[in-house]
């Protein structure tokens, strides 16, 4: 990865905040008390409100960031709390009295090409998460048409982690072009926002950045079945014109030189991993990263997590 590009990460991701959350109150609540709400702002925020007849409960979902005139995101936890309390008190209830079940914390940037920029080096934090915490759905979205891709996720009971086109999502309507988004679930009354974030989701951050290596050889292994499996078949039957299409369809599963060379490795086409991983890279300028480039990132956005909860 290009210094200048890991440098400027600090800069682009520049608009950090929680998005959504969500979780139940005590207190009866229907769609009829939002329609008493003067406020639109606050009407906007409230997303679904609804009383649980099986839990005896109110579900709420709020974006305080919704505004009458589209979406806003709030950048400082001191502010989100003043605009919780507002939407609580329009409620008639106090904040306490909600436990909150699903936070959504979102890392943005707002240029148009920033999500395609960024997207291999997202894909690689994505998949050590995954590999660090077992995550079993996780998926790459693409556009009907286009074959652009729209988003990468990683999901499970207690957590996501999502990358996803934010320009193209909105309609360009949106502020953000870019998001990175972390998603706790399954909250409790003991694990409150600041802690599920700041401290939670940084070790995982942690624990992820140790499993870069393991990342290589999934992909890897994954990449070699995909590729030695079409040379088995007939040549007028096979999905690759050869293997560096192959290499070029691929390339951003491949994230380092050894990794391409371990690849190169298990094909027995190629007679030097080492010299045809390097001719690669100097013909088709495939973007490698080191961890210290993805340890670089993950201290970005633990720094930015703890700015915002003014840390």
């Amino acid at each position: 990865m290009k210094e200048t590009k890991r440098n400027n990460y600090d800069k682009i991701m520049n608009r950090v905040g929680i998005h959504t959350l969500s979780g139940y109150t005590d207190q009866k609540l229907t769609k009829e008390d939002l329609t008493r709400i003067e406020d639109k702002d606050i009407k906007k925020s409230i997303k679904k409100c609804n009383f649980d007849t099986k839990r005896e409960q109110s579900y709420l979902l709020i974006n305080p960031n919704k505004t009458k005139n589209g979406e806003k995101l709030i950048t400082q936890y001191s502010d989100f709390l003043i605009k919780m309390n507002q939407i609580f008190t329009d409620l008639g209830m106090d904040q306490s009295q909600m436990h909150v079940t699903r936070a959504d914390f979102c890392f943005n940037s707002s240029e148009k090409t920033d999500f395609e920029d960024y997207k291999k080096l997202h894909r690689l934090l994505l998949s050590c998460l995954a590999c660090a915490y077992d995550y079993k759905n996780v998926y790459h979205s693409q556009d009907l048409f286009t074959w652009k891709s729209k988003s990468m996720a990683i999901k499970r009971k207690d957590s996501e982690a999502e990358n996803y086109d934010k320009y193209a999502e909105s309609n360009g309507k949106d502020e953000s072009c870019n998001r990175l988004e972390l998603r706790s679930l399954q909250l409790n009354s003991k694990t409150n926002i600041e802690k599920a974030f700041t401290k939670d989701w940084c070790k995982k951050l942690d624990k992820a950045c140790k499993c870069f290596e393991e990342v290589q050889m999934r992909s890897n292994d994954g990449l070699a079945k995909l590729y030695l499996d079409d040379r088995e078949k007939p040549t007028n039957e096979r999905k690759y014109f050869n293997l560096t299409a192959f290499l070029l369809q691929y390339q951003e599963g491949i994230y380092c030189r050894k990794q391409m060379i371990d690849l190169l490795s298990r094909f027995p086409e190629v007679n030097n991993p080492a010299n045809t991983a390097d001719h690669f890279k100097e013909k088709h300028r495939i973007e490698y990263f080191s961890k210290a480039d993805l340890r670089q990132i993950i201290k970005v956005l633990k720094k930015k997590t703890k700015k915002y909860f003014e840390i």
